[in-house]
């Protein structure tokens, strides 16, 4: 029932389309293919692209913009198979999800790509390309994390996900890209790691504010939410390191 409820909570903040593919091999053919295709008005889906123009929330990085972009299917058929993020503001609130480190709040978020022709997965539902974890020591009056997150596939083949969390005297903002490529890169507060040395990036906002930064491996395949969510708990946050990286002195 626990696990049932805590999945219910973060399949809300994701977006999925999963499904078994087979391998496309990524080549420097269809890169150009995918240059030209953008430049390309009959390829375009306009559909899409009215629907983008919209409001952005101000708790991103950077504004999200309308561009016309080309079918995804015209780079290669069913070489879309969905993607997300799963950022749980709400955990705070529900005392037995909660993540903490010897009293410190912790935030984390994740970006992932569903298991298509470009990203297949080995029988995983998704490839998680990029998680950031942080300590919050704000939170808003439903005892949520403050901030906001966003999962952007329009870029095709190419995925990037960006977001934000709030803190009383700074903010930590987070963007990351996976590409067919494995040109995979992330920057938190203009930092930039190269995720390909390790896709968890643990970041600890300091009093004087500053942040330092610590890159390790994390999950990087992963069937549904519940199931990163529990590795974040119960691999990560109880790694010796990475408890005293988040707990020295001088982190909020």
């Amino acid at each position: 029932m626990k696990t049932s409820i805590l999945t219910t909570l973060l399949l809300i903040i994701t977006v999925q389309v999963f499904s078994q593919a087979k391998r496309t091999e990524w080549s420097e053919e269809l890169r150009l293919k995918q240059l030209e295709n953008i430049k390309n008005p009959a390829l375009w889906d306009l559909t899409r692209m009215k629907k983008d123009i919209r409001k952005t929330d101000s708790l991103v990085p950077i504004r999200f913009g309308a561009f016309p972009v080309p079918h995804y299917d015209s780079l290669a058929m069913k070489s879309y198979r969905g993607g997300g993020v799963e950022c749980p503001y709400v955990l705070p609130s529900i005392p037995e999800f909660r993540l903490q480190v010897a009293g410190k709040e912790i935030a984390y978020c994740s970006f992932f790509v569903g298991n298509s022709t470009f990203y297949p997965s080995n029988d995983q539902a998704s490839t998680i390309f990029f998680t950031v974890i942080t300590v919050v020591d704000t939170l808003n009056t439903d005892n949520h994390i403050i901030g906001n997150s966003q999962f952007i596939s329009r870029n095709h083949p190419d995925m990037v996900g960006q977001g934000s969390f709030l803190i009383k005297n700074n903010r930590v903002d987070f963007l990351g890209f996976i590409t067919p490529e494995e040109h995979n890169i992330a920057l938190v507060n203009m930092r930039l790691f190269h995720l390909n040395y390790g896709n968890t990036i643990i970041i600890t906002p300091q009093k004087d504010g500053s942040f330092k930064s610590m890159q390790i491996n994390g999950k990087t395949a992963s069937k549904d939410d519940s199931e990163n969510y529990e590795y974040i708990k119960n691999n990560v946050l109880k790694r010796k390191q990475v408890i005293a990286f988040l707990t020295e002195d001088g982190v909020i």
